[in-house]
């Protein structure tokens, strides 16, 4: 049960890529949501940074008009807590900084520009709370497709676990944006689009073969008038499904028709109309990869996500913790892509959290920060994938190309960096890569990177020689103790040669007593 706390208004704005949005809801005491206010104003900040690479002047002030006035009704229904955030459009514009800035100066309100990850994180939020059935779907297998402006997220939930997680550059309006000049040089469009759509998902043929997924979920902010349209009812927002017969029909019936007679036909936007071939395309290339019958379609919001979190963070739900989990079964995930050694990973993660929790009077470091040394630990062999010379740059590399659900740029940061020094090198102000983080990221890197050499030392043999780990603090001394059936001689010298930088950094010295003990006889 989520802990009790006082009502609380609370606003949450979705900066997208072509319409800005805001939900203002009230969360009572036991944490039941109570919508106030929800608006949409439009915006072209997504057709800026797709065909110009930056947002024009004009659409930023024309952003920052609609933030005041969001700000002016939030001030109106005493919202004291509100989580603001952009998506695609203001992430890969090459003024992304400035627009931040100059929406902080204007405004007053801080913007967190999401990563894919994070964006994925919160949308998985929204649908654990708008769809009832979502442990038994997840159990069956189920692709989640949101499609956006700018790109489609994608991830894969397989024998009730998270297994992948992918981002596209195949938003509709990126789409449109990118094709409209060759639009005009074809009189089939459709079969253009086709093509390049397929060429994008040519490397996620594997899926089928790979996974059973007997569901599919279909997210974006289109879903309600592709529902409306191919169920041919105004009553999308109870049915929340679309079979694959209705999908089919209204594919082959639209995909004859331009822009304009779409938009004449089923009573559409001009801008609505020009986008709904491209979401359509991309959600039946994606649906084949399955074997869904229907198509669920929960009409959930990036900012019912938000305001899902901000539930977790101030209640700490029981479904917090399933989400973390799901974000350490993912890293699981990538260190088996990756081949790494799963019996050392979980060696090298046990002991860093028994020598984490020893530490926690002398650290000063949080829950949080546990967290991301068992993403470390889990992941810090990967590198090996590349190249046994140097490794630990390779994993470096490999972590922070790699979308990692549920966690910010800089604890993605730290947690590559914990990886890229588990081995031989230790952090240096002449590393780029360790020097650019911020001061207090880089202490906390430090930390658990002496964390993370001492316990990977403790199974340098890769063989899981020492067990029976207890840790106990003796003054300015750390004591290990363990057992061992067979010699330790070579993680005894490992842990001698890394322990002078745990002792640099926590000025704690680190002492390993392991204790010979006799095999168990077998019976004969």
């Amino acid at each position: 049960m989520p802990e009790t706390r006082k009502k609380a208004v609370m606003s949450a704005i979705d900066i997208g890529s072509y319409s800005l949005k805001m939900k203002i809801v009230e969360v009572d005491e036991d944490g039941q949501v109570h919508t106030i206010e929800k608006l949409s104003k439009p915006a072209s900040l997504g057709r800026d940074t797709f065909s110009m690479g930056k947002v024009s002047y004009e659409t930023v002030e024309e952003a920052c008009d609609i933030v005041t006035g969001f700000q002016r009704l939030m001030q109106e229904y005493q919202s004291k807590h509100y989580r603001a955030v952009a998506t695609s459009a203001i992430r890969e514009a090459q003024n992304r900084d400035y627009l931040v800035d100059q929406i902080k100066l204007k405004t007053g309100l801080k913007v967190e520009v999401l990563t894919n990850a994070q964006e994925r994180f919160l949308t998985y939020k929204a649908i654990r709370e708008n769809l009832p059935d979502h442990k038994t779907i997840r159990k069956d297998g189920v692709m989640v497709v949101e499609i956006g402006s700018g790109s489609i997220e994608m991830s894969l939930y397989h024998q009730g676990a998270l297994q992948r997680t992918h981002n596209l550059k195949l938003g509709h309006l990126r789409l449109r944006e990118v094709l409209s000049t060759l639009e005009q040089r074809t009189q089939d469009f459709p079969n253009l689009l086709e093509e390049y759509v397929e060429s994008h998902l040519d490397i996620l043929r594997f899926i089928r073969e790979r996974y059973q997924l007997n569901h599919f979920i279909a997210l974006g902010s289109e879903m309600r008038t592709i529902s409306k349209l191919c169920n041919q009812t105004d009553q999308a927002d109870r049915l929340r499904t679309i079979s694959m017969e209705a999908f089919t029909r209204f594919y082959r019936e639209m995909v004859k028709k331009p822009t304009p007679l779409l938009a004449r036909d089923y009573g559409l936007p001009s801008d609505m109309a020009a986008t709904l071939l491209p979401s359509m395309m991309v959600l039946k290339k994606c649906v084949e990869m399955t074997d869904a019958q229907c198509l669920y379609t929960p009409l959930v919001s990036l900012a019912d996500g938000i305001v899902a979190d901000f539930i977790d963070q101030r209640f700490k739900t029981n479904r917090q913790q399933e989400f973390l989990e799901d974000v350490q079964e993912l890293a699981l995930g990538l260190a088996r892509k990756y081949h790494a050694d799963m019996n050392h990973a979980a060696d090298v993660e046990t002991k860093s959290i028994a020598i984490f929790d020893a530490l926690k009077k002398t650290h000063g470091m949080k829950e949080r920060e546990k967290y991301l040394l068992r993403l470390a630990a889990k992941l810090h062999d990967i590198g090996k994938f590349v190249n046994l010379n140097k490794h630990y740059i390779h994993s470096y590399n490999l972590i922070k190309a790699s979308e990692m659900l549920g966690v910010t740029e800089e604890e993605q940061d730290i947690v590559a960096n914990v990886a890229r020094y588990h081995s031989s090198q230790i952090p240096q102000q002449s590393h780029e890569n360790y020097w650019h983080m911020r001061a207090r990221n880089r202490v906390i890197t430090a930390k658990l990177v002496a964390i993370i050499r001492m316990a990977d030392a403790l199974d340098r043999s890769h063989r899981q020689k020492i067990s029976g780990l207890s840790i106990a603090m003796k003054g300015e001394t750390m004591m290990i103790k363990g057992e061992s059936v067979e010699e330790a001689l070579l993680e005894e010298w490992t842990f001698e040669v890394k322990s002078e930088f745990f002792q640099e950094v926590f000025g704690i010295r680190p002492q390993l007593k392991v204790k010979r003990k006799m095999a168990h006889a077998e019976n004969a």
